[in-house]
């Protein structure tokens, strides 16, 4: 869920919230971004709090927040994404939001001493990783050609390995995951949809969901694995 939103880059806000991440997982903790500048020192700040409570970062740098779901729920960690859209947001999951709040009211954060500081473990291979792990269980092959929705976020990373390993073509929108102006609404993708002649439509959000098109129409999955279940089972 969305533990913070500001329309402004504030690191020091950013550093707090991690310093309450940390104080409540107290633990190892799976860290990612999307590919703005804002995002990547936003998430130092953030690391910079989680780190000064003694916990452990597995920073896995840039990936698709839904792939990041499904990575951080294999691993059995927490995670927290930092991302930008209309402003700087923070996604966190397996940590408890309530507590977060609670932490950054009464600013009862754990301090560890120098020699106990948290470490930082870099994973910049997870999306490769993950999409290995998909590509080793599902082979099955899809006709046609889809509209992917990119939304300017790194989900575009995961194309076209996606669509060569499953057989379908696919064209992208909303494709530069650096640019800081507002993706086309979805009006367009659903008008280009409509009469572009494709066969079904994936669209995703900065949230971490994917819309799936098809004939009219809409369904939503917060998890890649999901949506390969259905898309397995319609297509």
């Amino acid at each position: 869920m969305e533990v913070y939103y500001s329309p402004r880059f504030n690191p020091e806000e950013l550093a707090l919230l991690g310093r309450a991440i940390g104080t409540i997982s107290h633990g190892t903790i799976i860290v990612g971004r999307d590919g703005r500048a804002i995002s990547r020192y936003g998430k130092r700040a953030m690391v910079v709090g989680i780190v000064s409570t003694g916990s452990t970062i597995m920073d896995v740098r840039l990936i698709p927040l839904i792939a990041l779901k499904d990575f951080a729920h294999k691993k059995g960690l927490p995670l927290a994404y930092v991302y930008y859209y209309g402003g700087v947001r923070v996604y966190v999951s397996g940590i408890d939001i309530e507590e977060i709040e609670t932490i950054m009211e009464t600013r009862s954060f754990i301090e560890a001493q120098p020699n106990d500081i948290g470490a930082t473990v870099y994973y910049p291979n997870a999306l490769d990783d993950f999409l290995h792990d998909v590509f080793k269980k599902y082979s099955f092959r899809i006709e046609g050609k889809a509209l992917v929705d990119a939304m300017n976020t790194p989900a575009v990373l995961m194309f076209p390995r996606m669509n060569e390993h499953l057989g379908f073509e696919a064209e992208l929108i909303n494709d530069m995951m650096t640019s800081y102006l507002p993706p086309k609404p979805k009006e367009v993708f659903m008008h280009k949809l409509q009469k572009g002649g494709y066969d079904f439509g994936l669209r995703f959000r900065p949230e971490g969901i994917v819309e799936f098109h098809k004939d009219g129409q809409e369904t939503e999955f917060g998890s890649m694995w999901k949506l390969l279940d259905h898309m397995k089972k319609v297509l």
